[in-house]
């Protein structure tokens, strides 16, 4: 018998230990203590309530967790994470999860469901797009490790300044609805910076610095690089962005990209000349709900044969 329920019924034990055992055998290790799985949640606006847990036989088989944000007046849903303990898996638990996901969508709403697949996970991808997901575009996570070449010379009219998120919120050209993890609500002590050419902006960049116990500088983490659009000066303004963002005093420190979008464009290409490369490829995608007329009520217990 298996039965979906939802995740706030979990002993946090119970959830770190479905957590760990979920992800075994995956493309990259997620496993996690406790602290950084409530800090994940915490931090991604996870809403356990919402989430949902497979139950086989009495023993804990896989999980979907669900985030939700309301956006320019949208309410979109977030998959944080889908995964079967390894015992589960190709019984068709993923299906039966996300099928009562979709329901739960619609009960509270929801216009638009997103996701993000690591692009070799095949098997994932061809399951979602079966639920109606599609792919809108690609992401990618660049890094570079060591020293990095002198980026283009710019011209001294263009200035970088280090501004509030509200000034970023206020730009026609800002873009909120980027991959969930890059997203203001998502970040925490991170830094703006506005690009300008004289009193007009050309672009901005949000990234983060990550330090060690010691208080040594570990990464420093690009999530948004975002330039206005058909902007004549796009190469110089990311240039001016990424190199007041990566430079420190410590010039071999690791630089990372997070869920930067995949696509010809002035960012990635010139990462890429200064020795970026890609450590990570992910899809994102999709999927409209229809919210239906009449409210189902909200079930603690689903049986599903």
């Amino acid at each position: 018998m298996l039965v979906i329920k939802r995740f706030s019924e979990l002993s946090f034990n119970e959830a770190i230990s479905l957590w760990n055992e979920a992800w075994k055998h995956y493309y990259s290790d997620m496993t996690m203590d406790l602290s950084r799985f409530l800090q994940k949640v915490t931090g991604e606006g996870i809403s356990l309530e919402n989430s949902v847990v497979a139950v086989y036989d009495g023993r804990l088989a896989g999980f979907v967790l669900n985030s939700f944000r309301t956006i320019n007046g949208k309410r979109y849903v977030w998959n944080g994470g889908t995964a079967i303990a390894p015992d589960f898996r190709g019984m068709g638990i993923g299906k039966k999860l996300i099928s009562v996901c979709l329901n739960i969508y619609e009960e509270l709403d929801v216009e638009i469901a997103r996701l993000e697949a690591i692009k070799e996970n095949e098997a994932a991808i061809k399951l979602y797009k079966k639920m109606g997901y599609q792919t809108f575009e690609e992401l990618i996570f660049l890094q570079h490790e060591g020293v990095m070449s002198n980026f283009i010379e710019t011209s001294k009219d263009i200035t970088v300044n280090e501004v509030s998120m509200r000034d970023i919120q206020n730009l026609s050209f800002y873009e909120p609805v980027t991959a969930w993890q890059t997203q203001f609500p998502s970040l925490k002590d991170f830094t703006c910076l506005i690009a300008m050419d004289n009193n007009t902006p050309l672009g901005y960049a949000v990234y983060k610095r990550g330090y060690k116990e010691t208080g040594e500088l570990a990464a420093i983490v690009l999530y948004q690089c975002v330039i206005g659009a058909h902007h004549s000066r796009e190469e110089e303004a990311v240039s001016s962005l990424i190199e007041r963002a990566f430079t420190s005093e410590d010039t071999a420190v690791r630089k990372i990209t997070m869920n930067i979008p995949k696509k010809d464009n002035a960012l990635n290409r010139l990462l890429t000349e200064k020795g970026f490369t890609t450590f990570v490829e992910q899809v994102h995608m999709e999927r409209p709900i229809k919210v239906s007329s009449e409210t189902q009520a909200m079930k603690t217990f689903s049986e599903i044969d």
